[in-house]
């Protein structure tokens, strides 16, 4: 993974783009789990939130390659 991007001349690290996505991707998933009822499954559902964000944040550093961030 590369060590910055730059929008507008501003270089930011990788990873604070990639977990700026994945907050926004984790966001709409829980609308859509709280929709569906997932979270009467669980206990905790801040425990759920937590991993649902670290899996889609796992998930986009190991598909950074093929959405455009070079190694």
């Amino acid at each position: 993974m590369r060590g910055e991007v730059s929008i507008d001349g501003v270089f930011l690290p990788t990873l604070l783009v990639l977990a700026v996505i994945a907050s926004i991707i984790t966001l709409v998933l829980m609308r859509i789990a709280n929709l569906i009822g997932f979270y009467r499954l669980f206990a905790y559902r801040a425990a759920v939130d937590l991993c649902l964000y670290i899996l889609v944040l796992g998930l986009l550093v190991w598909a950074s390659p093929l959405i455009g961030f070079r190694q």
